[in-house]
């Protein structure tokens, strides 16, 4: 199962759902990095450019699971860059459930279909997204071979 944790891991980096996070507002005036940031500021953090970044992840724009595993393959490897949920004081409370629910959804759909593409649909990349607020995938067709009935 920690391939499928890593595939969930890798789905959320690479996808990056919620790119701009939580706006946030400069409390008072701060220094950072040679920059005056004045109180009340409104700051957007890019959580999109941090999970695709190419100096923290090496290949940023390859979809790779293997990168969230250990040498021999046996256990996850976390990564502090995988913020799909934001990070620090307001990260997001339903984290945890949300994980949760994942990997039960994503092993369960795989234990019970197995999953082809649709040879007659449009050729659409499971990774084209509508930009909004939140990322909303492109619509393209799958088709699902029930396990049992094989």
């Amino acid at each position: 199962m920690p391939y499928t944790e890593a595939t969930i891991m890798e789905v959320m980096r690479f996808s990056a759902m919620v790119p701009t996070g939580v706006f946030h507002s400069a409390l008072e005036d701060v220094e950072f990095r040679g920059y005056t940031i004045p109180k009340n500021t409104i700051l957007v953090p890019n959580l999109y450019k941090c999970m695709r970044d190419s100096e923290t992840w090496g290949d940023g724009d390859a979809f790779r699971p293997e990168r969230f595993l250990s040498a021999d393959g046996k256990t996850v490897v976390k990564h502090e860059a995988l913020m799909p949920f934001s990070t620090g004081r307001r990260v997001c409370l339903g984290e945890t459930l949300a994980r949760d629910e994942l990997f039960l959804f994503t092993s369960a759909l795989f234990q019970r279909f197995r999953v082809a593409e649709n040879p007659a649909g449009p050729k659409i990349s499971p990774f084209e997204y509508i930009s909004a607020a939140v990322l909303i995938p492109k619509t393209h067709d799958v088709i699902l071979h029930d396990r049992d009935a094989e």
